[in-house]
């Protein structure tokens, strides 16, 4: 254990020297720390950043992003754009020559205002990006759903769905941005996937699950997802990894980095109900990572339309971002 944490304050001091990032306005409360060497690497992650972005993901503009509707379409537009502005590459290991992996969805299962009628289908999207590894033994996949559930059916009033899951999306697209922007190449692959189709019954992680069965890469594949990153009224962040032995390498990853970020982690076992738990039905190893809420009964604007911006944790937000950026790259350069 000590040899990992001085392998991490090493790597950590050599990324400092060369890692940028896209945007020049300066981070703001966003839990900076001033312990050592990884203060600048940290202080790229831009919690205003995020929050302009669930800020979007959120507005009457979307109308609650349901998959299918033109709001959504919309949605996928300006994240396919983040992740080619990033640099990122299209995940060629899953026979992908674009940012696009497309998937049929029932109409009847769709939130759209106006769907095709049953019997047919919509089109969902999971918007995927790489930084290729230079050995691609393993990759490293980070995830959030950032669909909605449209509107409520008997008061018209949207589902701004800022902590689910906003909030995870928001945090993916800032990780691909900063974690491209390092000079060094990792050593692993990292992708990062913005699942589509969830909502409506988990479309997105289970096309993305069998791709990674289909290309082969099962025990190649660690996955970190990430939602509802803003809500909860304690002080520490949760990884839930299923009791699945499969994910101790990912949850050690997750513990070192968070005892180097003085942020208290919380490991529960039984996930529940993510995306995280389809992956495990294709035996692919998944954490799921999100901040101080122990049950979603403990969340009291969970798929309401009272899941609103203005009641975001933005510490919570920034802390669980920074603990799962680390332990990613960590993860990518072992």
């Amino acid at each position: 254990m000590r040899l990992r944490f001085i392998l991490i304050f090493v790597l950590i001091a050599a990324l400092t020297a060369g890692l940028g990032c896209g945007s020049s306005s300066a981070p703001q409360d966003n839990g900076s720390t001033d312990s050592g060497p990884f203060h600048s690497l940290m202080d790229k992650i831009d919690v205003a950043r995020m929050m302009e972005m669930v800020d979007y993901m959120a507005s009457e503009q979307l109308k609650g992003r349901p998959t299918g509707s033109p709001q959504c379409s919309e949605l996928e537009n300006y994240l396919e754009e983040s992740l080619r502005e990033d640099g990122l590459k299209p995940v060629g290991e899953l026979g992908l020559d674009n940012y696009r992996q497309e998937f049929p969805i029932p109409s009847e299962r769709c939130f759209a205002e106006n769907p095709p009628p049953p019997g047919q289908t919509v089109t969902g999207v999971n918007l995927l990006g790489e930084i290729p590894g230079e050995s691609s033994d393993e990759m490293i996949i980070l995830t959030a759903n950032y669909d909605g559930l449209g509107r409520d059916a008997e008061t018209g009033s949207i589902y701004p769905g800022a902590d689910y899951n906003a909030s995870g999306a928001a945090a993916v697209l800032e990780l691909a941005n900063v974690l491209s922007s390092a000079d060094q190449k990792p050593r692993e692959t990292l992708a990062f996937v913005l699942l589509g189709g969830e909502e409506c019954g988990n479309y997105g992680s289970r096309a993305l699950a069998e791709s990674l069965e289909a290309a082969g890469l099962r025990q190649a594949a660690h996955i970190i997802n990430l939602e509802g990153l803003g809500g909860g009224n304690g002080d520490y962040m949760d990884a839930w990894d299923l009791n699945y032995k499969k994910n101790r390498s990912t949850v050690q990853a997750l513990d070192e980095s968070a005892a180097l970020l003085d942020v208290v982690l919380e490991l529960g076992g039984a996930d529940p109900g993510t995306s995280a738990s389809v992956f495990f039905l294709y035996h692919l190893p998944a954490v799921t990572c999100d901040w101080s809420w122990f049950d979603r009964g403990d969340h009291p604007d969970f798929h309401l339309p009272s899941d609103t911006p203005d009641k975001m944790n933005r510490d919570g937000l920034s802390k669980v971002t920074k603990v799962v950026g680390l332990a990613a790259w960590t993860l990518a350069n072992p």
